[in-house]
């Protein structure tokens, strides 16, 4: 099965991740398939990016079952964190507008995912959460720059030192989504956001992502790197596995 599907309809590229069975959750092989995708995108010039989930999921964020069976569990995060920094690196520095379509679950590097794109739309049943915690990592996927900025420091250590849900009246509250919709009205909402964004002069997005780059993510690449770097150390150490092992038990 192809971890990441992708198709072409009326100048909207569609990039969805395929592993519904695991809530899209993010092995080496989604990764890698992911920012191939991305590149393709944007060779091709895309104006406008879709990033969706199959099976009524976004991402349930990196697979905890490839990080429990790795040999060295350290160097496993290590890899898998910089292709997933590569593809929120091309998200940000491409000229499409990329938009992310969140369903059921955006959890760690789901969360983040979702949040370095442009716009994101939600259905209403959908939850966030950091999910890092739970299992003794820092973010990765850039979230522990791009949600202090939308929310606020203090917000956001209460998403990860506490590790609670965030329902979609919240997120969009706090910033962290553009639209809410129902689940029935979401293919309509997408269609409408898409009508309207490409009535726009599409060359001016190039300019305008570049402005939004030097005044937001100015530190994007230094920030990704920190972030590999601690995700990386912490999950060489046995407390990782510990922590992995009691989560397994409790579910």
């Amino acid at each position: 099965m192809q971890e990441v599907l992708e198709t072409v309809k009326d100048g909207v590229f569609n990039i969805i991740l395929n592993r519904p069975d695991r809530k899209n959750a993010m092995n080496s092989e989604l990764l890698e398939a992911l920012y191939k995708t991305l590149e393709k995108a944007e060779k091709m010039d895309a104006e406008i990016v879709l990033i969706r989930g199959a099976g009524g999921a976004f991402c349930a964020g990196g697979d905890i079952v490839e990080f429990r069976e790795a040999e060295d569990a350290g160097t496993r995060i290590d890899a898998m964190a910089d292709v997933l920094h590569r593809c929120i690196k091309k998200i940000r520095k491409m000229d499409s507008i990329v938009i992310s379509v969140v369903e059921g679950v955006a959890v760690g590097a789901g969360f983040g995912l979702a949040v370095a794109c442009d716009l994101t739309v939600a259905t209403k049943n959908s939850i966030m959460n950091m999910g890092y915690r739970r299992i003794g990592l820092t973010p990765d996927g850039g979230g522990s720059l791009t949600i202090p900025r939308l929310i606020g420091a203090k917000r956001f250590n209460e998403l990860y030192l506490l590790s609670k849900n965030i329902d979609m009246t919240e997120a969009k509250s706090l910033g962290l989504v553009n639209i809410v919709c129902e689940e029935k009205d979401l293919e309509n909402t997408i269609g409408n956001l898409i009508k309207e964004l490409r009535s726009l002069p599409m060359e001016t997005i190039k300019k305008f992502k570049d402005l939004v780059n030097h005044s937001y993510y100015f530190d994007l690449e230094a920030h990704l790197d920190l972030e590999k770097s601690h995700i990386s150390e912490l999950a060489e150490k046995p407390l990782f596995k510990e922590r992995l092992d009691s989560f397994f038990r409790k579910k």
